[in-house]
C-alpha cells in the first residue's frame, strides 16, 4: 500500500504535467521544429533565406563608399565603333603603355586574349608579348572548361609567368552572383587563383602583405584568416554545389559606381591622372554589342538597369579581398549546422511559449511583429559584424509554432466551452455563464469540473398529491400541464439569481450561490434572501396558475418548499461519456427533508415554505416567520430548528417594527425617576 500511493501520486503529477498548456506548447513547438528542418533540408527555404540575405547585403553596401584604390577602364559601344572590335594587339599594347606611363600599380585585363588580333599581324602580336613579358604587374584572365567543354586559355606569355587569374563565377538561381571562387584546380594538380585575388595580392605585395599558411594550415592575408570554403549548407544555403574554394561577394554602394574612364578619354588624355596613379586598373567592356553583364544581389532590386558589367563585379570582388588584407573588413561567417539548429529551435520554442499569453487577434499581431522585428534587428546587427544568421527558418518557426499553439488553444477552448456549457447552459444565466468561462481554469481539470467547497442555499419544491392527480389525466395532457408549471417555476428561480440544478419528477431543486463561489457573509446572506424571495414569488405564481387551471377545468394543486443554508460540495458527477453538474452534502438532504416535513402543516396555504434556523440567521427583519419547533428530520440525528415563512412585512410594518425596537432600546437606557 505504501508503494502504490507514491506511484499513484507520481502518475497523477505526470498526467497533470502532460496535459498542461506549457507541455502542449513545447510539444507543438518541437513538432514544428522537426517539420521545419525537413523543409529546410529539402531546400525549400533557400529562396526566402536569400531574399533576406540580399536585403541585408543591400543595407550593408549602402554604408560602404566606393573603393578609390580601383579604377575601371571601360570599352563602350562608342569606343568599339571608333577603334574596332576586338581591339588589335597594337591598340591593346598602347593601352598598357599609357597605363604604365601613368604609374598604375596593377593592371587587370578582363578581356580574353588567347590569340593574335588580327591573326596575320605578327609584328603587333610580338609588340604586345614584349610588354606583357617585361611587366610583372599585368594580370590577364582565363576561363576553365564548362559542362560543354568550352574554355579560354590565357596569353601564353603571362601563363608562363603565373600572371593569370580565372574569371569564372558561380550563379545562383536567376543567374545572380552571390558567390565567387578564390581557388580552382585544373584536375591535373595545378591550382589557379581568382582574377580579383590575383590583383589584390599583387597590390598588397607592395604593402608587404602576403598570403601564407599559418600553424593551423589556414590561409592568412595580413592579419586576416581566410574563411573556410563554403559548405553545402552555409548560412541560408541548402545542398548547393560547394566544389572549389568558394566565398561570398561583398559589394560597395552600387548607386555610386566605381571610378572609371573610357578608352576614348584615355587616348584623348581627357582624364584626371589620379584615377590611374598607384591604382588597380581593370580593363573590360560595358557595351551592348559585346554583352558582359551579370545580375547581383545589390542591383536586381534597383529601378531601371539591374545588370552589372562583368568588370564591375570583379572590381567589387577585388575590393572585398583588399579590405580583408588591410584589416578593413572580416570575411563573412555563418553558424555551423548544430548552432543553426539551436538558433531555429530557440525561436520556434519562444514563439510557442509567448503564444500561451495570446487570446485575441490584436495581441497575436503585436507579438508577431515584435518577434519578427526583433529577429530582423538581431540578424541585421550580426550581419554588420560579418555573421550571417539564418532568418527565414526562425521566422517561420516563430510564426508557425504560434499558429499551432493558437489552433490548439482554440480547439481546447471550444472543447472546454462545450463541456462547461453542456453542464451549465440549462442551469445558469448568460451572465453567469460568461463569468464561468472567463474563470474556466478554476472549474475544469482534465475535462471534468473541479469540485468546490462552498456555502450556498438549497431550495426544494414538490407538488402535493401529484401521484393521485396524474392517475386521472391523459399522459400528454399531464406532460403539458407539468411543463407549464415547471416553465413558470424556472423563470421565477432565474429571476432571483438561482440555478435550477435538476428536475425530479414533479420536484424542482434549485441552488443559490453556485457555480461561482461566494463565501463572504454578505454574499451568503444575499443568496439566502434570494431563495426565500424566490419561494414567495413561487407562491404568487402558483396562485396565478391555479386561476388559469380553474378556467380550463384542470386540477388545482398546492406545493411545498424547503430551504436550507449551509456548506456543500459542487462539482461534476458521472463518467467520461456522461456528466452532470450537481451539489452534494448535508445541506441538500436537509432542504429536501424540510420540503417533505409534516404535509399537514399549513395545509390551507397554496405554497407552504419551511426554512431552517441557519437560513433564518442570514435573513433581515423584513420576513414574517413563525417557529415550528426543533425536530429530528427523517434520516438525520441532529435536531433542526424549523420556521414557517408566512410572507414579507410591508414597508409600513417594517417601519413600525423599527420604531418599536428603537423605543424599547431608549426605554432600557432611560434613567428611573422617583416620584
Amino acid at each position: 500500500m505504501s508503494i502504490m500511493k507514491p506511484l499513484s501520486f507520481r502518475w497523477q503529477n505526470l498526467r497533470t504535467f502532460f496535459s498542461s498548456p506549457i507541455f502542449i506548447a513545447l510539444l507543438l513547438a518541437h513538432i514544428v521544429f522537426v517539420l521545419l528542418l525537413s523543409v529546410r533540408n529539402a531546400g525549400y527555404l533557400q529562396p526566402l533565406e536569400l531574399i533576406a540575405y540580399d536585403a541585408m547585403l543591400i543595407h550593408q553596401s549602402q554604408q560602404k563608399p566606393v573603393d578609390d584604390r580601383i579604377t575601371v577602364l571601360w570599352l563602350t559601344d562608342a569606343d568599339q565603333r571608333k577603334y574596332g572590335w576586338p581591339l588589335s594587339d597594337n591598340l591593346l599594347t598602347e593601352v598598357f603603355e599609357r597605363l604604365l606611363e601613368q604609374q598604375a600599380r596593377v593592371i587587370g585585363l578582363d578581356l580574353y586574349r588567347d590569340m593574335p588580333v588580327p591573326l596575320n599581324d605578327s609584328a603587333g602580336h610580338a609588340r604586345l608579348n614584349k610588354v606583357l613579358a617585361e611587366n610583372d604587374n599585368i594580370i590577364a584572365i582565363m576561363k576553365f572548361a564548362n559542362k560543354e567543354g568550352n574554355y579560354v586559355p590565357p596569353p601564353k606569355v603571362l601563363e608562363k609567368k603565373r600572371q593569370v587569374g580565372f574569371n569564372d563565377v558561380i550563379y545562383d538561381q536567376g543567374y545572380v552572383i552571390r558567390r565567387g571562387l578564390l581557388f580552382m584546380d585544373d584536375h591535373e594538380g595545378q591550382w589557379f587563383e581568382y582574377f580579383g585575388l590575383k590583383l589584390a595580392l599583387r597590390y598588397l605585395a607592395e604593402e608587404n602583405i602576403h598570403l601564407y599558411n599559418n600553424a593551423d594550415d589556414a590561409l592568412v592575408l595580413g592579419d586576416t584568416v581566410f574563411p573556410a570554403p563554403l559548405n553545402e549548407g552555409f548560412g541560408g544555403y541548402a545542398n548547393i554545389d560547394a566544389n572549389g574554394y568558394q566565398f561570398l561577394f561583398s559589394y560597395f554602394n552600387v548607386t555610386d559606381p566605381p571610378r572609371s574612364l573610357t578608352l576614348t578619354q584615355l587616348f584623348d588624355d581627357n582624364f584626371n591622372p589620379e584615377l590611374l596613379r598607384d591604382k588597380i586598373v581593370l580593363i573590360g567592356t560595358n557595351a551592348e554589342a559585346t554583352p558582359d553583364f551579370f545580375y547581383t544581389p545589390v542591383t536586381r532590386w534597383l529601378d531601371g538597369e539591374q545588370r552589372m558589367p562583368g568588370v564591375n563585379v570583379h572590381a567589387h570582388g577585388t575590393s572585398h579581398i583588399l579590405r580583408w588584407g588591410l584589416g578593413e573588413e572580416l570575411p563573412l561567417q555563418a553558424l555551423n549546422e548544430v548552432h543553426e539548429r539551436i538558433w531555429i529551435w530557440f525561436w520556434t520554442l519562444l514563439g510557442a511559449l509567448f503564444c500561451l499569453k495570446i487570446h485575441n487577434f490584436w495581441r497575436f499581431s503585436l507579438f508577431n511583429l515584435l518577434g519578427i522585428g526583433s529577429l530582423g534587428l538581431i540578424s541585421l546587427v550580426a550581419f554588420y559584424y560579418q555573421w550571417w544568421l539564418v532568418f527565414a527558418a526562425p521566422v517561420l518557426g516563430w510564426f508557425t509554432s504560434m499558429v499551432f499553439v493558437i489552433a490548439y488553444q482554440a480547439y481546447k477552448e471550444h472543447h472546454e466551452r462545450a463541456t462547461l456549457m453542456n453542464l451549465f447552459s440549462r442551469h445558469v444565466s448568460k451572465d453567469v455563464a460568461k463569468v464561468i468561462w472567463a474563470s474556466r481554469d478554476q472549474y475544469l481539470n482534465h475535462g471534468k469540473l473541479v469540485s468546490q467547497r462552498l456555502t450556498a442555499t438549497v431550495l426544494f419544491t414538490d407538488l402535493q398529491n401529484f401521484t393521485t392527480v396524474s392517475e386521472t389525466m391523459e399522459p400528454q395532457a399531464l406532460m403539458d400541464w407539468l411543463n407549464e408549471y415547471m416553465s413558470a417555476m424556472v423563470k421565477v428561480v432565474e429571476a432571483h439569481h438561482g440555478q435550477v440544478n435538476k428536475f425530479i419528477g414533479d420536484a424542482v431543486m434549485a441552488v443559490f450561490g453556485v457555480p461561482v463561489a461566494e463565501n463572504s457573509e454578505e454574499a451568503i446572506a444575499r443568496n439566502a434572501a434570494n431563495a426565500v424571495d424566490c419561494a414567495l414569488s413561487m407562491r404568487t405564481e402558483m396562485a396565478r396558475l391555479r386561476m388559469e387551471w380553474d378556467k380550463r377545468g384542470m386540477p388545482k394543486i398546492r406545493m411545498r418548499v424547503g430551504i436550507f443554508t449551509g456548506p456543500l460540495v459542487a462539482g461534476s458527477l458521472g463518467g467520461e461519456q456522461r456528466q452532470e453538474y450537481t451539489v452534494l452534502g448535508d445541506t441538500v438532504n436537509t432542504a429536501a427533508r424540510l420540503e417533505s416535513f409534516d404535509k399537514t402543516l399549513d395545509a390551507d396555504n397554496i405554497c407552504r415554505i419551511l426554512i431552517g434556523d441557519d437560513t433564518l440567521s442570514y435573513l433581515s427583519e423584513r420576513y414574517q416567520t413563525e417557529s415550528v419547533g426543533t425536530v429530528h428530520l427523517k434520516g438525520k440525528t441532529d435536531l433542526v430548528a424549523i420556521h414557517l415563512v408566512q410572507g414579507r412585512y410591508s414597508e409600513l410594518e417594517q417601519q413600525m417594527m423599527q420604531e418599536e425596537i428603537e423605543s424599547l432600546s431608549i426605554s432600557r437606557h432611560a434613567p428611573h425617576v422617583a416620584l
